[in-house]
Formats: structure tokens, C-alpha cells, sequence
């Protein structure tokens, strides 16, 4: 099997491709986990392809004509079945000189794995017999399942009188090798397997996979426990897609995902020529790289775990999402569907990725994210996650053992700012008073906007009471100094409250309650100044 043709075939994401050469008609090739997945027909037409898709067929077929009328790749929302399990398709278009074709993809995190399991069996066709041959060097069946019936039109009974009934089926020009390796797999008791043709009794020929174990018997004769299974499809899709790879490398060329392969160890054996366009460097300078040179530190370690349980299993693993360095340097966020690519022994040989690029929609989640927690004015925390993360410090400090400090700021004067000159220039005003405070802080304390012209600002530890009232002091100088606006210079002031933890209080409540209390403090002492909580009464509030 050749190597583009392995990459369609084994991959674990479901693939097909609708050949448009000739006018006004389709020739479709879907891969094994599209078959799984949809519930592939008996042949390879538009029609068998709309079956799949029995929701939404109409518009699966406006699709594929729209993507090959313009060229361009074209996606759409697909579900089916009881559970209307949505998919997401995405079509392609493929032309090579007079050759044209479309390319599906239908992604969704993961299958499970019983649906994929019960859809494989229900479509084996195949038959589980024993069969034995004496030391005289006579065939005979002990054993044949009730799947032959519909396999030959030969029944269990027939099968069992007389073994020549499917032995003399076998196609002339096949017989001798069967026979010859039937031979050699008595002789050294190794497992036998065996492609091959036989006739249906209607006359129509099939091809046979076949698959024995043999045992030598007390008397010296042999037996042999296999399963025969029907491959006349995938024969004849091999010998089209074997006419056609050159057909398939310009798939896997003009993807719009990179397809990769890895050792056991991560060195990349195989990209596909768009890693460029999607990640920069040139392909001769990633074959032959360990994939550990790329990946974010951070996720490092996941993906070796990934691969080697890839390797491990043997079985598809889902999906897994990670950063990968573009050639710039920036950091890209991709999934990878990873799957194992077996030998004719079944030993897993390669690890066969195709990454998808996921980067816009992590920056989205990120932007809501940030929305979510930020005021979006001044882009400062806001009440819910800055309370959340002085919940957390003070957890973090009683376990340590150290001091934080918490200053409630309020603004003094804002209202006449916003009465004079209009709340644009207010909320231009508060924008650069939180510019001042966040260069006035250290990258370990935190200021947030909690609401109107009310700030906090959380002091990280360990820190004495001096220290706390100093850095607050500083804050209201800083915030008296004139701010540049757009209607010209603009003058306010503010009061602002300090507790200390553990000195004034212990808990979050009451530490917050211990800073406002000290705010309104300052404001009934003439505001522009800052205050120590007491709880007697007796401040220190120098007027800044």
C-alpha cells in the first residue's frame, strides 16, 4: 500500500473524496472511519455518498457543487441518526490538470466507541470455520459458521460433506499459492494468512482475506481455526486509488490540515508540503526534528504521554490540543487526532497526526475570558475576580505565615468632573487614573475598579503597616497631580482606607470592612489623604 494511500485509508478522522471529472456525475472513495461513522453503501455513488447523510442531503449536495463551481472550500453542519449527532464537514476543492475532485472531512472531538463498534461488525462480512487436513492429505471442514450461506450460496451442511464444495471455487490462477501456503503452515505450525479469489456460486468473484491458526493433532494431522472475510470492496478501491496516488498526494498536498507522522521517539518522519503555509518553516528543516524542539514547555510532557499510548495501544487516542512554535516564534494552539499505522503483522510502525489549527478560536475563549473578569473601561479587575484572588491570598498568607495589606481609594471630586465636562471625559479621567496607580504599584500587588470611582488595591506581603500606609500615601500624591485630558488639565484628589491582615483583622469580611471603614475615615478628615485603620478611633492621616 502505498504511503498517501495508508494516510487516507488509517486515518482516524472520517474522509472522503467525490470525483467531479465527468460531467454531471460523482465517483466517490470514502476512507474506513467515514464507513464507520456514516454507514458506508455497497458502492461508490452519489447516491451511496447522500445516504450517509440522510438529514441533510440536499444540502451536502448544493455543497459539493458549490465548492466545485467556485473553487473554494466550503463547510457545513451535518447531523444523523436518532441521537442527531452533529458533525462538523469540511470540502475542499482538488484539480490536477483534467482531474477534479472534492475532499470532505468530517471532524467532531471524538466517536464513541461503541457506536464505532457496533457499525464495524454489522458490516463484516465474513465466516468463522475449522479446517482440517489428515496425514493422507485430505481436506475436510469440522467447523463452518452460517455467514457462508451468504457469502457462496453454499450452505453449513454442503460445506461440511464435502470441503472441495469452496476448496474448488478458489480461482484457478490463485489455487496453487493457497495451497502452497496451506502446506508450509502445516509443516511449521506458523499462523497462516492468505488473499485470495473465489467464485459465488451465481459466478460472481469475490475476494477472500483469510486468517488461520493451525494446531497439529495427536495423530499428526493438522487443523487449522480461522476467519474469512470478505475485502472484494477494498481490493477494488486499491486498485483505483493504486491508479490514482498521484491523485491523493495532491489531497494530502492541498489539505487544509498538516498530516505528519513520528517515531516512536517524536522525530518527525513525514510532514505534508502546507506545514510551511500554516507554520512557517520549511519542510526540509522540520523532517527528521523531534517534535519536543516545537511543542510549548508547558505541554511537553502531554504529548509524550499521547504518543506513546499511541504506540502502546495501538488504537486511535481522540484528541489532544497543544501549542506548537511557528516559524516566527509566536505560539500556535493546535489539536491533533492521532492514530497508529499497522503492518500486515499488526505492529505499530508510525504515529500518523493530522493537526488542525485552533488558534482563533483559543484567542476568542481567552477575550471572554478577560471580559468576564476585567472592567471593560479601564481594563483593571473587576469586583467579582479581585475579590476572588484576595480570597485567595489571604489563604496563601495565613499558610505562610505573612502580612497583606488591602487600600480602599475613592475618588474625591469625580462627580463635578462628570457634571462640568460630560462622562466621556469621565471615564477618560478614570482610564488614566488607573494607568497611574498600576505604574505606581509593584508587579506583585494588584489594583482593580469595583465600581463608579472606587478602587482596591491588594499589597502583597510580607508588608508592615508603615510600608502600607507609605506605598498608600504615594498613590494619593501621585493621584493629585493634574491629569492631561482632552478638555485640558483636570485636578482631582482621593481619600483612601488601609487594613492590614493578620493586624486588623483575620478574616475577608471584616478585612474589608476594616479598609472601607478607614476611607470614610480619611473623607470625614478633608479627603486627599490616606488612613491606618484603628479600631479605637485614633488615625494617622497626614494630608498628602
Amino acid at each position: 500500500m502505498q504511503p498517501y494511500r495508508a494516510l487516507f485509508e488509517q486515518s482516524v478522522t472520517p474522509l472522503f473524496v467525490v470525483d467531479r471529472s465527468a460531467s454531471g456525475s460523482m465517483n466517490v472513495h470514502a476512507n474506513a472511519a467515514f464507513r464507520r461513522v456514516a454507514g458506508w453503501a455497497a458502492d461508490n455513488s452519489e447516491t451511496a455518498l447522500l445516504r450517509c447523510f440522510p438529514l441533510d442531503a440536499s444540502n451536502v449536495w448544493a455543497a459539493i457543487q458549490t465548492c466545485d463551481a467556485q473553487q473554494a472550500p466550503y463547510a457545513l453542519t451535518v447531523s444523523w441518526g436518532e441521537s442527531a449527532r452533529h458533525w462538523h464537514l469540511q470540502l475542499s476543492p482538488v484539480v490536477e490538470g483534467s482531474y477534479r475532485a472534492v475532499h470532505g472531512t468530517l471532524l467532531q472531538g471524538a466517536l464513541p466507541f461503541s457506536e464505532s463498534l457496533d457499525t464495524l461488525l454489522s458490516q463484516l462480512p465474513g465466516f468463522i470455520y475449522q479446517l482440517h487436513y489428515s496425514v493422507e492429505g485430505k481436506w475436510r471442514y469440522a467447523y463452518v459458521g452460517k455467514r457462508v450461506v451468504e457469502l457462496f450460496r453454499v450452505s453449513v451442511e454442503e460445506a461440511l460433506t464435502d470441503a472441495q464444495t469452496l476448496l474448488n471455487s478458489i480461482h484457478p490462477d490463485d489455487r496453487e499459492a493457497v495451497f502452497e501456503s496451506s502446506s508450509e503452515s502445516a509443516r511449521t505450525l506458523m499462523p497462516w494468512q492468505q488473499e485470495f479469489r473465489i467464485f459465488h456460486r451465481s459466478g460472481k468473484m469475490l475476494w477472500i482475506e483469510a486468517i488461520d491458526r493451525p494446531r497439529r493433532e495427536p495423530d499428526g494431522s493438522v487443523l487449522w481455526t480461522g476467519y474469512a472475510n470478505d475485502i472484494t470492496q477494498r481490493k477494488a478501491l486499491e486498485t483505483a486509488l493504486k491508479s490514482s496516488e498521484q491523485r491523493f498526494r495532491q489531497l494530502v498536498e492541498q489539505a487544509n490540515d498538516i498530516i505528519y507522522t513520528l517515531s516512536a521517539e517524536g522525530t518527525l518522519t513525514y510532514v505534508s508540503p502546507n506545514w510551511p503555509r500554516i507554520l512557517g518553516h520549511p519542510v526540509a528543516e522540520i523532517w527528521g526534528r523531534n517534535i519536543s524542539q516545537l511543542l510549548h514547555p508547558d505541554d511537553l510532557e502531554a504529548c509524550r504521554r499521547y504518543i506513546a499510548q499511541v504506540y502502546h495501544t495501538g488504537q486511535p487516542q481522540g484528541v489532544i490540543e497543544y501549542r506548537v512554535q511557528h516559524a516566527k516564534g509566536e505560539w500556535r494552539w493546535h489539536f491533533t487526532n492521532g492514530a497508529p499505522l499497522l503492518d500486515e503483522q499488526g505492529n505499530v510502525t508510525s504515529f500518523l497526526g493530522i493537526s488542525h489549527d485552533i488558534t482563533p478560536r483559543r484567542e476568542m475563549e481567552q477575550k471572554v475570558l478577560h471580559l468576564a473578569q476585567h472592567d471593560s473601561l479601564t481594563d483593571l479587575p473587576n469586583r467579582a475576580i479581585f475579590f476572588s484572588q484576595l480570597s485567595d491570598a489571604l489563604v496563601k498568607s495565613q499558610r505562610q505565615g505573612d502580612s497583606l495589606a488591602l487600600l480602599f481609594i475613592d475618588l474625591d471630586n469625580f462627580k463635578p468632573v462628570n457634571d462640568r465636562w460630560g462622562h466621556a471625559v469621565g471615564d477618560q479621567l478614570l482610564r488614566e487614573v488607573a494607568q497611574r496607580m498600576r505604574l505606581r504599584l509593584r508587579g506583585t500587588d494588584m489594583v482593580g475598579r469595583i465600581g463608579g470611582d472606587e478602587f482596591v488595591a491588594l499589597l502583597g506581603g510580607p508588608v508592615r503597616d508603615d510600608e502600607a500606609l507609605a506605598v498608600a500615601n504615594q498613590l494619593c500624591q501621585a493621584l493629585a497631580e493634574p491629569f492631561a485630558l482632552s478638555v485640558g488639565e483636570v485636578g482631582v484628589s482621593a481619600s483612601i482606607g488601609v487594613s492590614l491582615f493578620p493586624l486588623h483583622a483575620q478574616e475577608e469580611a471584616a478585612l474589608i470592612h476594616c479598609a472601607d471603614q478607614a476611607m470614610y475615615q480619611a473623607k470625614a478628615e478633608g479627603r486627599h489623604r490616606a488612613v491606618l485603620y484603628s479600631p479605637i478611633g485614633s488615625t494617622d492621616a497626614p494630608t498628602c
